[in-house]
């Protein structure tokens, strides 16, 4: 620490004190450099940050202007602070301003390029870079009669550096991303700590194998066709380059063997710059290596494209002089031949680029569409249509040649597979004839059902055969935790809901208390006078119906379902449009509270191939869903669970005819979550509820803004009861991404254990259900959003634009799948 010196030796130096300038020549006696500087720091319009410096010297020593020069004037010290980076000029600023607040002094360490350059004459940036210690002490002069000015009285001293500091710091001046320093013979200077590790040797820049790494190493490294000539001829060049020609930068393309994905080529671009040394002053060269694979890969494809596009061009050009005179002669047949054969076989030899999620029914609307704007409708487009609907086994809310479209595009097969089982199921199953599931786990308990007897249950499930006091009192406490209250009220209004910390606040009671809050929040309970006892042990009975040990269809789940349900009718426009009734807002409570009810873990296509009896009694079609509502409405309709008031003067509300229309919404939302009926219900609303605009193209369509919505039919609020569930049921796409991430790999466990079980019963394993095969179910996620998710998303967001949040959810998901392809292993 460097003292400053008293101005007598029998005075203290006292901070209010105001110095003659002349008395400043009492600094000369020091051995140290010292400049007394008026620093200041204003607003300027033209410079970064709007910020400017300005120093203007009072008194240097004689060893300050040996060491470093005459003071520079102000114009050039203004100039030459203006050419530094931000960063440099931000570093100074912070300086002088802890400088001039510290009564007491400040200490400071920065490099001479930064702090002295723009000061003195004899330092430039030509000059050695090296660490200079400075003590700053705020004081008075008076510059004139009458006129006291504060300033800063600095005293420098040059610290010692090692060479490894000075290096380092100097790379760093230059960019952070530098990784190597060579000099010119090629020798290793130094590197930072993610080169070294991509060099194998070590994180220490003093240890000895440093001494093994040269400039050439990093060229060897390299996969040539040429071999080591042409890695000596890429070296040869890089090294005339920077230290002969001096050019700004030198780039060169490297390829390598990919350390991951053994044999596969990857590229590696290397960066040279050009600099001094600072601690020899010899010439060296910075290196930054980093990953263009991706890149390079594109580039190799459309140079590819490029070559078969003209080799296409050239047999065109050939085939054109071939038939030069017969295309004069019959010009007009042949035209009208080609648009109409095109038209017959376009689905069979022209691959599709996208997917085309279109029906039958929506390529007929938008061929009216054209044809009542007065568009004249291309032939070849009505040739379509008749041969598509003249097909007889064409399913009309289906999307055109569907099989064809996810096992023939870039999805992979074992995805669109798995996709197509989803909306499809396994069209060419065979069941498994006189036997039932006899796997282990939640299967080894299913009985055969006896006659008048409710159908089997997926069994495994923990059951709570009665609901004490004590049970309602620790579901319904008197007064909740601050943070499940907190949690609750968070549920009523967020879109990215954290529906995993609520269930850890809320164990084995997360869908109990959410749904029952919803309702009283709502305001349902005290308006149909409910019995809130007989309610609470039914949703208590409903809970125990979802089986803990199920990695995704558990009551988490389910709740997750119930609050995105909410979040659409009360905060996604449903309701404020009067698109749902206030008996449907508790009908959808209800649906989403029962729609996975006792869910086995498997898919119905599981159920079937293995004539599971629910799918024997639902005769193949949609058995879980079947079971989930029917399950749980049989539990409504015993006395201890019946919670809506039979004779009240609220009657009228919920009497028969309400009670019929209740339960045939449920009935529609429940089923309706069958992935098989997807298109139908998506391919219905978007034609019920979408118009062509007047006075633009025929292909422009869009929702009525002026919608009157209580005109609307029955038929078309029933797809909108469907398409909020629907959402929901999928509602962890529109998650945070870490809730989102979680679901779909709890999802691809449940995916792993059903393949297990289809194993054991020596079953074909379904797609994306191998535990063995690399990857799983999330391997679809890109085609499952492309397909499904977004369309369903965007279209109930275009219907209602205050549901948007759940589709910009959407979208943020969907983009971190697509960057989440794995990277090249070079350090960037």
């Amino acid at each position: 620490m460097c003292t400053l010196p008293s101005p007598s030796a029998r005075q203290k130096h006292n901070h209010d004190r105001v110095w003659k300038l002349d008395a400043l020549s009492v600094f000369n006696e020091l051995q140290k450099p010292v400049s007394v500087v008026v620093s200041s720091v204003y607003e300027h319009s033209h410079s970064p940050q709007g910020l400017k410096n300005v120093d203007r010297f009072l008194f240097v020593n004689e060893r300050c202007v040996e060491e470093y020069g005459e003071p520079r004037s102000q114009e050039e010290c203004s100039r030459l602070l203006s050419s530094m980076s931000e960063d440099a000029q931000e570093k100074r600023r912070t300086w002088l301003t802890k400088a001039a607040m510290g009564r007491a002094g400040h200490q400071a360490c920065m490099e001479s390029s930064q702090l002295l350059m723009p000061a003195f004459s004899g330092v430039s940036l030509d000059s050695l870079s090296r660490m200079v210690r400075v003590d700053s002490k705020p004081i008075k002069v008076e510059t004139m009669p009458g006129r006291v000015e504060n300033a800063l009285l600095h005293v420098y001293e040059a610290e010692q550096s090692s060479p490894t500091d000075l290096r380092v710091s100097a790379m760093h001046d230059r960019s952070p991303l530098h990784t190597f320093l060579f000099d010119s013979q090629g020798f290793l200077l130094t590197a930072n700590k993610a080169a070294l590790q991509f060099c194998q040797a070590g994180s220490d820049p003093s240890d000895p194998q440093l001494s093994t790494i040269t400039l050439r190493s990093l060229f060897d490294v390299g996969s040539y066709p040429g071999g080591a000539e042409e890695a000596q001829a890429a070296y040869d060049e890089a090294v005339n380059a920077v230290f002969n020609l001096q050019v700004e930068c030198h780039r060169h393309t490297q390829p390598h063997i990919s350390k991951k994905s053994s044999g596969n080529i990857k590229w590696a671009m290397i960066e040279m710059w050009p600099m001094q040394d600072p601690v020899t002053g010899r010439p060296a060269t910075l290196i930054k290596r980093y990953n263009i694979s991706q890149q390079k890969e594109l580039e190799l494809q459309l140079a590819s494209q490029q070559e078969a596009l003209q080799r296409h061009n050239q047999e065109l050009e050939q085939d054109s002089v071939a038939m030069h005179e017969e295309q004069r002669k019959l010009e007009r047949e042949a035209r009208s031949l080609a648009l109409r054969l095109d038209a017959v076989l376009k689905d069979k030899f022209t691959p599709r680029t996208s997917f085309d999620a279109d029906t039958p029914i929506d390529k007929t609307l938008k061929f009216l569409q054209k044809v009542i704007a007065g568009h004249a409708a291309p032939v070849e487009v009505a040739l379509e249509l008749y041969n598509i609907l003249s097909e007889s086994d064409t399913n009309l809310r289906q999307p055109v040649g569907l099989e064809n479209q996810l096992l023939k595009n870039s999805l992979g097969s074992e995805v669109g597979q798995s996709i197509l089982q989803l909306l499809q199921g396994n069209v060419g199953a065979t069941p498994q004839v006189g036997t039932h599931v006899v796997a282990e786990g939640p299967f080894s308990l299913l009985h055969q059902p006896g006659e008048g007897s409710e159908p089997a249950a997926i069994s495994g499930l923990s059951r709570r055969s009665s609901l004490t006091q004590r049970q309602l009192d620790v579901f319904i406490p008197a007064n909740l935790t601050p943070d499940v209250e907190r949690r609750l009220h968070d549920a009523e209004n967020n879109w990215q809901f954290d529906i995993f910390g609520f269930a850890e606040a809320t164990k084995g009671f997360t869908l109990s208390l959410l749904y029952h809050h919803l309702m009283r929040q709502a305001g349902i309970i005290k308006e149909l006078g409910l019995d809130e006892t007989n309610l609470c042990k039914y949703v208590l009975k409903i809970e125990s119906g979802y089986n803990a040990s199920n990695p995704y269809h558990n009551s988490i789940h389910v709740a997750s379902v119930l609050q995105m349900s909410h979040m659409l009718m009360c905060h996604g426009g449903v309701l404020k449009n009067r698109a749902m009734t206030r008996m449907q807002q508790i009908a959808t409570y209800w649906s989403a509270l029962v729609h996975d009810h006792e869910h086995g873990g498997v898919n119905n296509d599981f159920l079937i191939k293995t004539r599971h009896p629910l799918a024997v009694t639902y005769n193949d079609t949609s058995p879980l869903e079947n079971h989930h509502c029917a399950s749980a409405f049989r539990l409504l309709c015993q006395p201890e669970y019946t919670y809506y008031p039979v004779k009240s003067t609220l009657d009228a509300v919920v009497g028969p005819e309400v009670q019929t229309q209740m339960r045939s919404t449920n009935v529609n939302q429940v089923m309706g979550t069958d992935m098989k009926k997807h298109f139908d219900i998506t391919s219905r609303f978007q034609a019920a509820f979408k118009r062509p605009v007047a006075g633009s193209g025929p292909d422009v369509t869009a929702v009525d803004s002026s919608m009157d919505w209580d005109a609307v039919k029955p038929e078309d609020r029933t797809l909108i009861e469907q398409m909020v569930l629907k959402c929901a049921d999928i509602g962890h796409l529109a998650a945070a991404p870490c809730t989102h991430k979680k679901w779909a790999y709890q999802l691809e466990e449940e995916f792993f254990r059903q393949g297990d079980r289809e194993r054991s019963c020596g079953l074909p394993l379904s797609p994306l259900m191998d535990r063995s095969t690399q990857g799983g179910m999330t391997r679809s996620q890109m085609g499952f959003f492309g397909i499904v998710g977004i369309p369903l998303f965007k279209a109930m967001a275009e219907l209602f634009e205050d549901s948007k949040p759940m589709l910009d959810g959407v979208l943020a998901n969907y983009h971190h799948w697509e960057a989440a392809t794995p990277d090249a292993d070079l350090p960037s």
